[in-house]
């Protein structure tokens, strides 16, 4: 409804604007055809005389009248009379009848005699009787019928009084020339008035659609053009000062310095641009400047004529370089320029009228400026809103791009922390939030499986970047192809094609719809081992799979949905690659860690104790050393075994302390025994052997013991030893050199090496359990068993076997030369007291063991 009405008021302007141009124009063109004739008068300046003088009386004869230049107005001077006096001839054979208009706009009084062939008469007189009172002011002031006889002749004379200057014109108009003139006085009056209220009524509407201050400012300077158009029409009344009639100006000078005025002091309600700014304060100035016109020209006419006819030039060329200066910002300020200009234009043109230097239609002249600014200020008021409108439009254009980039700037933003900024797959955060939105719609439940590059360090330290991101995508391509050619139903869908998620840059998962069985875990795995080609390039990732059920209590997000998976995924081994998530593992591993904790209070609260285990030699049958194992006496659990906590106490790097308690509490065991060359073996890790300063720390543990080296021997691991094998080759002879014995436990495990045993300071090889288990049934544990027997002898070290629990394994590792035997066939480990009591007896035989 809005739009309609500004569409019904832009096509209603257009339309009217067009015929009151048209219209304007023809009676310009009207009134300069209808025009009278100007008539040449004398002027005769009369004795001072008080403008409320008494009857009027015939000028006086014999007195020095002025001729005064063709069609040049009459001046006249304050508190002095007038005269003014022309004459008609009637040159015809008929009579003519015409009239004289005299134009007066500032008189108080004016008696009007006709001398015809010496018959000298008051013909008319117009004034206020009491001057100064508010009165109507018509254009034009005197119309006096006149008669003249065929081939005579009429003297008019006029006296013209005033409580200051004054001036007049003379015009002869003939029947045809008046009846002209009414019908294009009551055509200019109706086309003015017209055009003038109908701009007013569409500048309030639009001022009212626009609701900007500066519209109504606009508006309320169309209302004295108005006003002063009426006052001028004599449809108004004037406000007339006292004593001072040259005061009586049009009030529309003062509304439009009081407009300007609010206008400068409220700018920031209005908020105009910086152009109309500038014109409002122009406006103010121009309206100030006419007003001192207005003041001072009636009174000092005589002596600033000169001035006036200068600043008449000056100023339009003053107010038409500001238009030019603010032409450039915009249809508003050259419409509120122009408009002004034109009216400020019309009231110079009728300053320099009032000072006589020129004649002519000035009432029309100003008629016509009234208008023109009025349709100006509707036009500017248009052009406004329409620039309003226009702003309007493209600040919400501009919101609608800002919040279109903003939703694209979301987007973008919600890609790259939804996915892997490398590999384009969902990150972890998506595939959670995509698993907790599907998790209640898969009655079989969700399992999350990671599966860990494990070579991908080493593939990114010889390839390229591209190279390498290129194979992680290949190679999940072809783990999604496995498992569609699988089972396509097993994985569940994260976003969008992707059924693959990237954790890191090494880490993949995938989500399975329930728990995978054994049988697809194994398959799974078979898969994994295979190497892959791309681009004549072999690529073996040596994969490993932690798989953990998705639950109901991962729906909180405080709960990590992958920690569970991730638990599983440090499970896995060369031997098995994909490996489930066990609770009762995690729970063990949880207390291992807990009682890691709490070992080093344990170890200064006393619950920590070293049981002895002996080692029997079978060519003596007697117990020449024992192995220390720690145990821990718990208040709340009791008896602990080493296992579980040792592993713990290596990752958490307490087991330092722990080495070194057991090695002092080893010393004062040994220092209790009576038999000096008795020995204790106490067990070493490849965190004692990264220690700094370990040889150190050794040494003066058993020299505050006071114990000698040589009673101690060090037990260390084929994988302690291969860690790092030139540091503890390093730390270890340095330890016998001061008399410690080195012995390599658990030999034949893992990936044994004969080079070890070339390499590294040992004094005693320990053969591990699995070694003897039912020796006697197999021969080719019994071939390589002999084997390892034969080298440590040959290598000069003392052979140990452990794990001895059987009668006819004593007897086969007697025949073949096994120098130590340790075992619970002899003894399982003892404390200290039963330690002692042990040494005291002699070994039991086979037959009574």
């Amino acid at each position: 409804m809005k739009s309609l009405l500004k569409s019904l008021l832009l096509l209603l302007s257009l339309l009217l604007l067009a015929p009151l141009q048209a219209g304007a124009a023809a009676f310009d063109i009207a009134a300069a055809a209808g025009q009278g004739e100007w008539l040449d008068m004398a002027t005769l300046v009369s004795a001072d005389l008080p403008s409320d003088a008494g009857p009027a009386h015939p000028p006086p004869s014999g007195a020095p009248w002025q001729a005064q230049r063709h069609g040049v107005r009459t001046v006249g001077f304050e508190y002095k009379g007038v005269w003014a006096r022309t004459a008609l001839q009637n040159s015809s054979d008929s009579p003519v009848l015409g009239w004289v208009v005299v134009t007066e706009p500032y008189t108080d009084f004016v008696d009007c005699f006709v001398d015809m062939d010496g018959d000298e008469s008051v013909v008319y007189r117009l004034g206020d009787h009491r001057p100064f009172d508010a009165r109507p002011i018509k254009y034009p002031g005197v119309i006096l019928p006149v008669n003249i006889f065929p081939h005579s002749s009429v003297t008019l004379a006029c006296l013209l009084r005033n409580n200051g200057s004054t001036a007049a014109t003379f015009q002869y108009w003939t029947p045809e020339n008046y009846a002209t003139l009414e019908r294009e006085t009551a055509f200019s009056r109706a086309l003015c008035y017209g055009a003038l209220g109908f701009t007013l009524l569409v500048s309030i509407v639009l001022a009212f659609i626009n609701g900007n201050p500066l519209s109504f400012l606009m508006v309320a300077e169309i209302l004295p053009v108005l006003a002063a158009t009426a006052s001028r029409e004599g449809d108004a009344y004037q406000m007339i000062w006292p004593d001072h009639p040259e005061f009586n100006l049009p009030p529309y000078m003062w509304i439009l310095i009081g407009i300007s005025t609010a206008t400068l002091v409220f700018r920031w309600i209005i908020q105009p641009t910086r152009g109309e700014d500038r014109i409002i304060k122009a406006l103010a100035l121009s309206s100030a400047l006419i007003l001192a016109f207005a003041l001072l020209v009636p009174v000092y006419a005589p002596k600033i004529s000169a001035l006036v006819q200068v600043i008449s030039v000056i100023y339009p060329i003053a107010l038409i370089w500001i238009c030019a200066k603010h032409w450039h910002e915009g249809a508003v300020a050259r419409l509120l320029c122009g408009g002004m200009v034109v009216q400020m234009g019309a009231l110079v043109i009728n300053a320099v009228g009032v000072l006589g230097i020129y004649h002519g239609q000035f009432g029309v002249a100003s008629m016509y400026a009234c208008v023109i600014k009025a349709l100006t200020l509707a036009a500017a008021l248009f052009y406004r809103m329409k620039m309003d409108r226009q702003d309007r439009a493209r600040a919400q254009a501009e919101h609608t791009m800002e919040l279109e980039r903003r939703l694209a700037y979301e987007a973008q933003l919600r890609d790259v922390v939804s996915h892997h900024p490398r590999y384009g797959m969902p990150n972890q955060a998506m595939l959670e939030e995509s698993v907790r939105a599907q998790l209640g719609q898969a009655e079989e439940g969700f399992s999350i499986c990671i599966v860990k590059l494990n070579r991908f360090g080493f593939l990114e330290s010889i390839l390229p970047p591209d190279t390498l991101t290129a194979l992680v995508k290949i190679y999940g391509q072809e783990l999604m192809s496995w498992f569609a050619l699988t089972d396509p139903r097993a994985l569940m869908t994260i976003e969008g094609p992707h059924q693959l998620a990237a954790l890191d840059d090494s880490t993949l998962a995938f989500v399975t719809v329930g728990m995978p069985s054994d049988a697809f875990m194994s398959d799974l795995e078979s898969f994994l081992v295979r190497r892959f080609e791309w681009q004549g390039l072999f690529v073996a990732w040596d994969p490993h799979v932690g798989v953990a059920p998705v639950t109901s209590a991962h729906l909180d997000q405080s709960v990590g949905m992958s920690d569970e998976a991730r638990i599983a995924l440090q499970w896995c081994s060369a031997h098995r690659r994909v490996v489930p998530f066990d609770a009762e593992r995690m729970k063990r591993e949880q207390l291992a860690y807990g009682l890691t904790l709490d070992l080093e209070g344990a170890i200064d609260r006393g619950e920590l104790l070293l049981h002895y285990q002996p080692k029997v030699t079978l060519e003596t049958r007697r117990t020449d050393s024992l192995e220390a194992l720690v145990r821990w006496r718990h208040p709340q659990r009791g008896m602990i075994p080493p296992g579980a906590f040792i592993s713990e106490a290596e990752a958490t790097g307490a087991i330092n302390r722990l080495t070194m308690w057991a090695i002092a509490e080893a010393a004062r065991f040994l220092l209790t025994l009576p038999d000096p060359h008795v020995r204790v073996s106490v067990n070493i890790t490849a965190f004692d052997l990264a220690t700094p300063r370990f040889v150190d720390k050794v040494l003066e543990t058993l020299r505050h013991v006071g114990c000698p080296p040589c009673r101690l021997i060090l037990e260390v691991t084929e994988s302690a030893a291969l860690s790092d094998r030139e540091r503890a080759t390093q730390i270890l002879s340095s330890l016998r050199e001061e008399g410690v014995k080195i012995a390599l436990d658990d030999f034949g495990t893992g990936y044994s090496s004969l080079g070890i045993l070339q390499e590294m300071p040992l004094d005693e090889m320990k053969v591990d359990r699995s070694f003897v288990t039912d020796i006697a049934d197999f021969g080719r544990k019994q071939a390589v068993l002999q084997a390892m027997i034969e080298v440590g002898h040959r290598l000069g070290l003392t052979v140990t076997i452990e794990g001895v629990e059987h009668g006819s394994s004593i007897d086969w590792l007697a025949e073949h030369g096994c120098d130590v035997v340790q075992g619970y066939f002899f003894s399982r480990p003892l404390d200290a007291d039963a330690a002692r009591s042990w040494l005291t007896q002699p070994v039991p035989s086979v037959e009574t063991a």
